[in-house]
């Protein structure tokens, strides 16, 4: 039961130090983890914000100058004297070699009528046998106002494809209307231009109009470029409403947005206007590609969290090693002084290597070890001994004679009992008083122990009653002893100062020898007694012996 105890304990012990290290682990894990998870997810959010909004401020602002140079360029053109004076020759021939050196797909020269008189595409008559297009926005926007204008997509009634039209009107002397020259780009063109313009951009971005029309397409080779381009308008192909009112509402801030796109994915997307307004570039990022570095992030911490769980167990077993060793020393100890080796000594050069508070623990174990094996032996003594005489008491007699008698039946030896009294010993006591008559007890008790042999056992039996059992000896060997007492408790008497106190005892004596009326210890003893009584009895200061048939004789 002490053994299970002791384990139960153990365990106990063992299983709150887990239990303890393995709370703390978690808490410290989730106090990094959380923070972490917070952190990182803050950054990676406000980088891609950052990367987007540098991508469209980047692309917008190429995008914006480049058509602010295309539109400088036709007005330039129109601005040369030859085109100004309807020189048609040198304006077609110069129209010609220009094209060849920018990225306009056509040239084309209207009059003021609205009539084509020649492009760089097809040939025309010089009669005013051309295209009209006096409807067009571009040619309405240059006869009013006299300015410069992009136009939003067009279907090129000459290349039925989408273009965009840069017009700037032609002014006569008087800065009176007097025509259009316009250039057309092509979304082939547009598309390669933004695509080269793409650095390190993972995303994926498009530009549409105000009703929602996908105008082009970043795309990442050359044949689906030109593939898209040609079917964005005649496909007549409209982003999802809800994109287009996300990008129009953006116009003023340009916060990042969460939607699933067009192939139904989840992404970030930011977008800006563009061309005064009329378009609008988005750009969109696929949420767990824009999530990637920080997955990664976390992978990386959730492994370096898992690695140190794993030493900080590894220190969590060794320091419960550390913990459990000694203890298991201690309850070992403990067992045993338990089970009665009150001399076990636990070695502390084994506990050196431990904790100095475990180490002072077992040398304190040790003290109380030696200390509980003092004062064990001086109880058992005590238990034992009459501590007046330094006599065993009856105690002893009865506890250990019994073996003695019986070992002496077994082995069929004789085993003999003297019982001594103290004669008149209460006369003592009251001329004297108890503590003479205390020192008269030492007195008798030393001369007695004196008188004996080592093997026999000697004890104040009561009062002034003492017994002798004397195992190994035959009735006349246990009368010579009895004699031996009687005579030296006669020849000294007891000195008080200068007054001799005269004792003298009464002595009986009974002898086991497979006797039929003495079978046990105890029967041994009253005979002894009923001895004593008897010589009492005679008067004193003499020997009775039980000789059997309850017949008491002289010795």
């Amino acid at each position: 039961m002490n053994i299970i105890k002791k384990v139960l304990w153990q365990n106990k012990i063992r299983n709150l130090l887990r239990r303890g290290h393995i709370v703390i682990i978690f808490i410290i894990s989730l106090c990094i983890f959380i923070p972490t998870i917070f952190i990182e997810y803050q950054q990676t959010i406000n980088h891609q914000k950052e990367e987007m909004t540098n991508y469209l401020d980047a692309q917008t602002y190429f995008f914006e100058s480049w058509l602010k140079e295309r539109s400088e360029d036709i007005h330039t053109i129109t601005n040369l004297a030859f085109v100004k004076g309807y020189q048609y020759e040198q304006t077609q021939a110069f129209f010609q070699e220009y094209k060849k050196q920018t990225v306009f797909t056509d040239l084309v020269f209207v009059n003021k009528e609205g009539i084509v008189q020649f492009d760089t595409v097809t040939e025309y008559q010089h009669n005013g046998i051309g295209i009209d297009v006096k409807n067009r926005e571009y040619f309405q926007v240059a006869q009013k106002t006299k300015q410069q204008y992009i136009t939003d997509v067009l279907i090129s009634k000459v290349t039925k494809e989408p273009i965009i039209a840069f017009a700037s009107p032609i002014l006569d002397e008087q800065q009176q209307f007097n025509g259009v020259v316009f250039g057309t780009v092509n979304f082939n063109t547009v598309d390669l231009l933004l695509n080269e313009s793409r650095v390190g951009f993972r995303g994926h971005a498009y530009i549409v109009n105000q009703d929602g029309t996908l105008l082009t397409e970043l795309v990442s080779n050359k044949k689906e470029v030109a593939s898209a381009s040609q079917n964005i308008l005649s496909q007549n192909y409209n982003i999802d409403e809800r994109i287009l009112t996300i990008a129009q509402s953006n116009q003023t801030q340009s916060p990042i947005n969460s939607y699933k796109d067009a192939n139904g994915e989840w992404v970030l997307a930011k977008s800006k206007p563009i061309n005064q307004g009329k378009w609008y570039f988005i750009s969109e990022v696929n949420l767990l590609e824009a999530y990637t570095p920080l997955i990664k992030r976390f992978g990386l911490l959730a492994i370096c969290i898992l690695v140190g769980t794993f030493l900080t167990i590894k220190v969590m077993l060794m320091i419960t090693k550390k913990i459990e060793e000694p203890i298991q020393q201690l309850l070992k100890g403990v067992g045993k002084v338990e089970q009665g080796h009150y001399d076990y000594k636990i070695n502390e050069k084994q506990l050196a290597p431990y904790a100095k508070e475990f180490q002072e623990l077992c040398s304190s174990f040790n003290e109380m070890s030696a200390k509980v094996k003092e004062d064990t032996i001086l109880l058992k003594e005590l238990s034992v001994t009459c501590q007046l005489t330094k006599l065993y008491n009856r105690r002893y007699l009865i506890e250990q004679g019994e073996h003695v008698f019986q070992d002496c039946k077994n082995n069929e030896q004789h085993c003999s009992c003297i019982a001594i009294d103290i004669d008149f010993f209460k006369k003592v006591n009251d001329t004297y008083g108890h503590l003479t008559g205390d020192e008269v007890l030492k007195h008798v008790a030393k001369i007695i122990k004196e008188s004996v042999r080592i093997k026999d056992i000697t004890t104040r039996y009561g009062g002034e009653e003492f017994v002798i059992l004397s195992p190994a000896t035959t009735l006349e060997s246990a009368v010579k002893i009895a004699e031996r007492i009687r005579k030296n408790v006669e020849e000294y008497p007891f000195t008080i100062g200068e007054q001799f106190i005269p004792m003298t005892v009464s002595v009986g004596i009974a002898e086991f020898s497979n006797n039929k009326d003495i079978s046990t210890f105890y029967d041994l003893i009253d005979k002894a007694d009923q001895a004593l009584y008897i010589a009492k009895e005679s008067g004193r200061n003499m020997l009775r012996v039980y000789n059997g048939a309850n017949n008491f004789v002289m010795r």
